[in-house]
């Protein structure tokens, strides 16, 4: 069991790629990149990337029991455990006990701008392609 004190102490923590060469984000495939803690290499983390013209997704989780710690979705909405209906694109993140059941709504998903979405998702869980990235133009 993932305690809410470590899954926020794995979000903190400095990530990076491990690919070699820029990240070229594709279109309709999905993706997955491992990433290391830079502090603990032995720390991975592994994150799935898809995008489409209707949709982005995102998700960071863990490499060795593959517990989600973050994902954005587009659906709709979102009905959160108390009741609450979050409406539009949001994000999921870990809640002991919850698992991804809670979102909050984001400001920041921009179908026709993925890798700004992505850049900011990168922001917000620690992580970086030290090589940098690239949208795929076909």
């Amino acid at each position: 069991m993932l305690t809410q004190t470590k899954a926020d102490e794995l979000l903190a923590k400095a990530k990076e790629a491990v690919k070699a060469d820029v990240f070229t984000w594709l279109h309709n495939e999905r993706q997955e990149e491992l990433f290391v803690a830079v502090e603990e290499a032995d720390l991975q983390f592994l994150m799935s990337l898809k995008r489409n013209p209707f949709e982005i997704r995102l998700q960071l989780r863990t490499r060795d029991r593959h517990i989600p710690l973050a994902r954005i979705d587009n659906a709709a909405q979102h009905p959160n455990p108390d009741g609450t209906i979050v409406r539009g694109p949001h994000i999921h993140w870990f809640r002991e006990g919850e698992g991804m059941a809670w979102a909050e709504p984001i400001d920041w998903y921009r179908l026709d701008r993925p890798l700004d979405t992505l850049m900011t998702f990168l922001d917000l869980v620690h992580a970086r392609f030290p090589r940098g990235f690239q949208e795929a133009l076909l």
